[in-house]
C-alpha cells in the first residue's frame, strides 16, 4: 500500500511507480486511467474492478477510521509526513483483533 499527494496526472503517477519498484511489482490493478496503460510495464497492468474491489473498500476504511481526511479544520494536520504516520497505524493497527495492542499502549 502507497500513496503519492499531487494531480491526477502522469507526473503523480510516475513518483509513485518509481517508490514501487523497490517493491518488485509484478501486477499493478487500476481504473481506467489513460497515464497508467502508457507508464506501466506491458503485461503486468490489469484494468478492472473485479480486482481493485478490495483496494476500493481498504481505501473506504482508511477515510472512515482516520478522521484526518474527513475533517476540514485548522486542528488537524494534514502534512505528508503526518499523512504517512496516520496510514502506518492504520496498517498496523487496523482491525477488531489488534485494536488491544494500540490500547495497551495507552496505559
Amino acid at each position: 500500500m502507497d500513496w503519492e499527494c499531487g494531480g491526477r496526472d502522469k507526473a503523480t503517477c510516475e513518483r509513485l511507480i518509481a517508490r514501487l519498484t523497490c517493491w518488485r511489482t509484478r501486477l499493478y490493478c487500476t481504473d481506467d486511467y489513460a497515464a497508467y496503460t502508457v507508464l506501466l510495464p506491458l503485461g503486468q497492468h490489469y484494468t478492472g474492478k473485479d480486482e481493485t474491489h478490495g483496494i476500493e473498500r481498504d481505501n473506504a476504511r482508511q477515510r472512515h477510521w482516520l478522521a484526518r481526511f474527513r475533517r476540514r479544520s485548522i486542528v488537524v494536520s494534514k502534512t505528508k509526513r503526518m499523512v504517512d504516520v496516520s496510514l502506518a497505524l492504520f496498517a498496523r493497527f487496523a482491525g477488531n483483533s489488534r485494536i488491544s495492542d494500540l490500547l495497551s499502549m495507552l496505559a
